[in-house]
């Protein structure tokens, strides 16, 4: 990061090499006196109550001992900030020169002290930061598989919560040739009974007849299942029934159609690979041979032949980063308690060939299986981390991205904004990425349907943002396609058009292990030994990913830019029974298609308009072409669209050109707003009580089985 330092600030900072002295500075810069004592008895502690500083004086003066505050430092000379925390007596835990700052614990004193220097350094609070998830206020989940036996049904449901979750509606369809439904049962107790009936076909059961048996317990699971008159369920497929269950929590639960060979035993396809036309690249050797794909995350199942060796059996993994504990392990000696970075590693670099109806096909399971892989851990078991630790495996990817050769960078995680874009510490680290030409790819989130829900670093105006589709189980017809419901949307607070596109994210088959984490809560998503299914916008990213990588196999010489470019150019306006469905700033230029991304030729048509360098020296910052009107509906400075509640109906005569690009950045207007809550304070702390949206809080207490989207 290209940082501009002020020579009187350094000059000042000097100062406090001394353990208990500071020199007098300007009075502007609130330092007063020249003793530690003389600083915190200048200090306000009204003012610094809730952010970084100690709510009183109680508290300064007992904080002497303990270091019990994680702080990053920013501002001046990296070795003036090590000087710094060593003569006020912290310890640095970090050293981020990516960001030109370092990572340190203090005491509440010390932070004190800090604060009084904020004219001079900038001082943030080491916050959570999340693998993307959704939040889901019932967070009960069905299987995506039914059982179909003879003339019965069975499918089984799971509550996530601490709490119980009350059935009020069933709904069922089936086969009209099966006869009526002679019982209804909920783990065994039969709930609805009928020995004769001319009902077939459709039988909707209301609260008065489940009465107390339709229920889950806190982390209990449920089966329902349904007895029919006649036999011949199993000469069925899944997609000819239907299953819907209401609760009073306020949500609902269906049976997915599933594929037509995603129950049968031995089976194993992806099928995102095909969706996205990547099978054909595998047919013709473009697998991401020679790419390496550095994925920040929870860690990586290195046991697994299928992450650890390529097509040709050939170790592919070429480091291991710990950044939770600053070490480098051995390449096979990753390990990922949690089991989201095997996830989405595997949507990007599973080597198995796919498995379909019983016979081993050409193309691979994962949508680049060739490609090298640096595994970067930086979350814990759980799925949080934080703001320091995800530098750190940042600063791991900037010093050594030159010497493996890493292209790619997959970042499936987020935290909500609390600043411009320009002034977010892991955003600044990003963008320093992307001007050494790395790719960073990056999930929106899942915090949508709502306008302006695009996270950290999903809004850095320069990287590739993706948000996520779901095929709805018909691979081979795109204009079912839809949008998931919880893909975030945007603009951003810049009016940066966010996601740049989408990419499949719904039921997503990857690797993962039953003793991990995620899979040991929801064992119902386990397909087999080794296979899992979540949706998200963090799967999307991996598909992504996987596409940047075969890019760079065909071109190597492609800048960041030109891969954005060449990918938003050849995407593909989502669609629903044929007709043209969201607005881009829902599902940005559109869908990824993985063939047309690598046969384009396009170049100059990402990031026009804007200084990498410039933004990141803090000379000129950005802002992009959304606005909002005055009945505070977003548009495109330029282009019209129907507006639609809180979405937007293209025209259907209109036609998306795929060469087409909307202007992306204008020069910062400061006096740009959307209105008076979105303006952001140059003094904004990072409070802890930071709201996002009155309905989503990011906290340290944020449970881990809400971070992953399920279900659909």
């Amino acid at each position: 990061m290209k940082l501009k330092f002020k020579k009187q600030n350094t000059l000042l900072l000097l100062g406090l090499m001394g353990l208990l002295s500071l020199p007098a500075v300007a009075a502007s810069n609130g330092l007063v006196g020249s003793t530690v004592r003389d600083v915190v008895k200048s200090a306000n502690v009204r003012d610094l109550k809730g952010s970084l500083g100690a709510s009183n004086v109680t508290n300064v003066i007992n904080g002497l001992v303990g270091l019990d505050n994680e702080v990053l430092l920013q501002g001046a000379d990296i070795a003036i900030l090590n000087k710094v925390i060593n003569s006020i007596g912290g310890v640095v835990t970090h050293k981020l020169p990516l960001v030109g700052g370092i990572g340190a614990r203090v005491s509440d004193t010390q932070l004190v002290i800090l604060n009084k220097l904020s004219g001079l350094i900038k001082v943030s609070k080491n916050e959570a930061v999340f693998t993307s998830g959704s939040l889901d206020n019932c967070l009960v989940y069905g299987s995506h598989v039914v059982e179909l036996t003879e003339n019965k049904i069975r499918w089984n449901l799971y509550n996530a919560r601490d709490m119980q979750a009350n059935m009020e509606r069933m709904s069922f369809t089936w086969p009209k040739e099966l006869g009526h439904v002679r019982s209804v049962k909920v783990n065994g107790s039969t709930i609805y009974w009928r020995l004769f009936s001319r009902q077939t076909g459709e039988l909707s059961i209301d609260i008065k007849r489940l009465k107390r048996f339709a229920k889950l317990d806190a982390f209990e699971s449920a089966t329902v299942e349904l007895n029919f008159a006649r036999r011949g369920t199993a000469d069925y497929a899944q997609r000819d029934f239907s299953m819907d269950v209401q609760f009073k929590e306020n949500c609902d639960r269906s049976l997915v159609k599933g594929y037509d060979t995603q129950a049968n035993e031995g089976d194993s396809n992806s099928y995102y690979v095909n969706n996205i036309g990547a099978d054909e690249l595998h047919n013709i050797g473009i697998t991401g041979k020679g790419v390496t794909v550095a994925v920040i995350d929870s860690g990586l199942w290195s046991a697994h032949n299928a992450l650890s060796k390529d097509t040709a059996n050939s170790t592919r993994i070429k480091a291991v980063y710990d950044a939770l504990n600053d070490r480098e392990v051995g390449a096979l000696g990753a390990t990922d308690e949690n089991s989201h970075g095997t996830h989405i590693t595997s949507i990007i670099a599973n080597s198995d060939r796919a498995v379909v109806d019983g016979q081993i096909r050409s193309y691979y399971q994962g949508v680049a299986p060739d490609a090298n892989l640096v595994v970067v851990k930086a979350f814990y078991e759980d799925g949080h981390s934080t703001y320091l630790d995800a530098l750190r495996g940042l600063q791991y990817i900037a010093d050594n991205y030159e010497r493996l050769n890493i292209r790619v960078v997959n970042l499936s995680f987020g935290a909500p904004p609390r600043s411009n874009y320009w002034d977010d510490p892991i955003n600044q680290a990003v963008m320093a990425l992307w001007e050494k030409d790395v790719v960073v790819v990056t999930s929106a989130g899942n915090t949508g349907p709502k306008a302006m829900t695009i996270g950290v670093p999903a809004n850095v105006p320069y990287v590739i943002s993706v948000g996520a589709i779901s095929d709805n189980y018909t691979q081979d017809n795109p204009n079912d396609d839809t949008l998931l419901s919880f893909s975030s949307q945007g603009p951003t607070h810049e009016a940066f058009i966010k996601p740049d596109m989408v990419a499949p994210g719904g039921h997503m088959f990857s690797l993962a292990n039953k003793d991990m984490y995620v899979p040991s809560k929801f064992p119902q998503y386990m397909v087999g030994n080794d296979r899992f299914i979540m949706s998200g916008t963090s799967q999307a990213s991996g598909v992504v990913s996987g596409v940047v990588a075969l890019m760079l196999q065909n071109d190597p010489s492609l800048s960041a830019n030109d891969v954005k470019c060449r990918l938003m150019s050849s995407t593909t306006m989502a669609q629903v029974n044929g007709k043209l469905a969201y607005s881009p700033f829902q599902q940005g230029s559109g869908s990824v298609n993985a063939v047309k991304a690598v046969e384009s030729n396009e170049s100059g048509c990402a990031n026009n308009g804007m200084d990498i360098a410039a933004d990141l020296s803090g000379e000129q910052h950005y802002m992009g072409a959304a606005r909002k009107d005055d009945n505070g509906n977003y548009y495109i400075k330029g282009f019209e669209f129907e507006v639609w509640e809180e979405a937007f109906m293209w025209d259907e005569a209109f036609m998306w050109d795929e060469a087409f690009m909307w202007d992306e950045a204008f020069m910062w207007d400061e006096a740009f707003m959307w209105d008076e809550a979105f303006m952001w304070d140059e003094a904004f702390m990072w409070d802890e009580a930071f709201m996002w949206d009155e309905a989503f809080m990011w906290d340290e207490a944020h449970m881990n089985q809400e971070n992953f989207m399920l279900q659909e």
